[in-house]
C-alpha cells in the first residue's frame, strides 16, 4: 500500500504532507497551459465525440505513443514521459508538463507539444487558440466533458457564485508550478507572489472579449474567477501574515467545502461538506468512513486560489496566451522567486504593503489592467520594475542555451510591450477596433496556433 492510501488519523499528517514537499536539491519548474479547440470552418467549439472531436484527437495522439486515461469508460486524458494531456470541463485541452530544470527546457517542451498538437489538429480541421476566455462561444455552445466530478461541480457552482459555469467551460489559464526549500521559503515565496499577483495579472492579461464583443475587461477570465466561489478562489490573506505556515493552510483547506469523494470506485457527491467533517467520519453519504492522503490530495486540487499549495506552489494568475507567452510567464516567476537576491528585493519593496492594498488592486486589475493603482502608483510603473527584477534574477541564475544566452531572453517580448504601455489584451483591443473592424473571427485567423 502506498503512503497516499494511508488513513489520516490526525491533522499533523496533513501538515507533514506539505512539509515533505520541501526540496533540498535543485528547484524545478513546471507549466500547465490550456487552449480552446475550434472548428476552423466556423470557429465554433468542437465536441467530445464525432468525426471532428476530442476522441479523434486522442486517437491520433495515441498513435504517437500517448497512453489513454479513463474516468469509468470515458477517455479523459493521455499521458507520456511524465507529461499529461487533460481536459477541462468545457473540453479545453491542457498540457501538464514535466518538472524541468530551467526555462530553456520549459520552452523546448512547449514548442514540441504545440507542434505535435498543431500537426494532429490540422488533420482534423481543428484549430487551437490561446485566450483567457472564449472570444465568441456562448455557454450553451460549449461541449461538456463526461466526467463525474465535473457533473457534481456543475450542480454546485450556481449555488455559490454567479460565474462558476463560465469558469468551468469558457476560461483558459496558464499555471506555473514552483518548489519551496522549507517552510520559511514557502512563507517568503507566498508573501512575495501574493503581492505581485495584481501586477502579473495585468502584464499577462489576454481575454478582452466575450461573445464576439469587447467585454470591458483586459482579463475577463480573472473577473469570472473572482465571481466563481469566494470560499475557494481569489487571494489568501494569511499568505501576507507573519503567522503563515503549513498548518495555517491545512486549517484553511479543512474548511473549504468539498465537491466529491472517490469511494469503492464510485465518485460520490459530498458538495458543501468539509474535509473536517470527513476527518470526523461525518460525511452524510459515507458515515464512519475516514479519509486517506489520496482523498486529501484530491480535495486540495479543488481549491482555486491564485496561489495554491500542494507539495509545490501553483501560481494561477495568467490568462492562456500566445506561443511565446508560454515561455515568458514561467520566466517572470522564476526570475522573481528562484533567485535569492530578487526574492529579497521583492520582499523589501512590498514589506509595508497590506493585504487590503494588494487585494483591491487584484480586484481592479481585471478591468483596468496596467492603469490599476496599487498604493497610489499605477501598475504600469510597478510592472516595469518587477520585470527588471525578474530579468536580473535570471541573469544571476546564468543558465545558458547553446547560443550562450541565459533565460532572461524569454522576457524580452513582454518587456517591450510593457515599455510601450501595452499588454496582449490591449494589443487585441486595438486590432479589434482597427484592422479587424470588430470582426471577432479575425482572432482565429491571426492568433490561433
Amino acid at each position: 500500500m502506498s503512503e497516499l492510501d494511508s488513513f489520516i488519523t490526525n491533522k499533523e499528517q496533513l501538515v507533514e504532507y506539505f512539509r515533505k514537499g520541501s526540496k533540498s536539491t535543485f528547484l524545478k519548474i513546471g507549466t500547465e497551459h490550456e487552449k480552446f479547440l475550434f472548428n476552423v470552418k466556423n470557429n465554433k467549439p468542437i465536441s467530445y465525440t464525432g468525426s471532428q472531436s476530442i476522441e479523434t484527437i486522442f486517437q491520433l495522439l495515441e498513435q504517437n505513443g500517448w497512453i489513454p486515461i479513463y474516468d469509468e469508460d470515458k477517455i479523459i486524458g493521455l499521458t507520456k514521459n511524465n507529461k499529461s494531456i487533460t481536459l477541462e470541463p468545457g473540453l479545453q485541452i491542457e498540457l501538464s508538463g514535466e518538472a524541468l530544470n530551467n526555462i530553456h527546457e520549459t520552452c523546448k517542451e512547449v514548442n514540441e507539444y504545440l507542434k505535435e498538437m498543431a500537426q494532429v489538429c490540422d488533420q482534423l480541421n481543428i484549430g487551437l487558440l490561446g485566450s483567457g476566455f472564449s472570444p465568441n462561444a456562448k455557454l450553451e455552445e460549449v461541449g461538456r466533458l463526461p466526467k463525474k466530478r465535473y457533473e457534481i461541480m456543475r450542480r454546485y457552482m450556481p449555488k455559490v457564485g454567479s460565474h462558476g459555469l463560465d469558469m468551468m467551460h469558457r476560461t483558459c489559464g496558464t499555471q506555473i508550478n514552483l518548489d519551496f526549500k522549507n517552510e520559511e521559503d514557502f512563507k517568503n515565496k507566498t508573501k512575495a507572489a501574493t503581492c505581485v499577483i495584481p501586477i502579473a495579472l495585468s502584464i499577462f492579461s489576454n481575454s478582452p472579449f466575450q461573445e464576439s464583443k469587447l467585454s470591458g475587461y483586459f482579463s475577463y477570465r480573472s473577473w469570472v474567477w473572482q465571481n466563481t466561489d469566494k470560499q475557494r478562489s481569489g487571494l489568501i490573506d494569511f499568505f501576507m501574515d507573519e503567522g503563515n505556515s503549513f498548518e495555517r493552510y491545512v486549517d484553511y483547506a479543512l474548511h473549504v467545502p468539498m465537491y466529491f469523494v472517490k469511494h469503492q470506485n464510485k465518485t460520490i457527491d459530498v458538495s458543501g461538506e468539509s474535509f473536517n467533517d470527513f476527518l470526523q467520519g461525518n460525511l452524510k453519504k459515507i458515515l464512519n468512513t475516514k479519509p486517506t492522503l489520496k482523498d486529501w490530495e484530491s480535495h486540495i486540487s479543488t481549491i482555486f486560489n491564485e496561489i495554491r499549495l500542494k507539495t509545490y506552489l501553483e501560481i494561477r494568475s495568467a490568462d492562456s496566451c500566445s506561443w511565446s507567452g508560454l515561455c515568458s510567464i514561467p520566466a517572470f516567476w522564476t526570475g522573481l522567486l528562484y533567485d535569492e537576491e530578487s526574492l529579497n528585493h521583492v520582499l523589501d519593496i512590498t514589506k509595508d504593503w497590506s493585504f487590503a492594498d494588494v487585494n483591491n488592486a487584484y480586484l481592479d486589475a481585471a478591468k483596468n489592467g496596467l492603469n490599476t493603482n496599487l498604493r497610489n502608483k499605477p501598475i504600469y510603473q510597478l510592472a516595469k520594475n518587477f520585470i527588471a527584477i525578474a530579468k536580473n534574477g535570471l541573469d544571476n541564475r546564468a543558465i545558458v542555451n547553446k547560443q550562450n544566452k541565459n533565460e532572461s531572453i524569454f522576457l524580452n517580448e513582454i518587456e517591450s510591450m510593457i515599455n510601450n504601455q501595452e499588454t496582449p489584451a490591449s494589443i487585441l483591443i486595438k486590432k479589434f477596433n482597427g484592422n479587424w473592424k470588430e470582426n471577432i473571427n479575425k482572432i482565429f485567423d491571426e492568433e490561433a496556433f
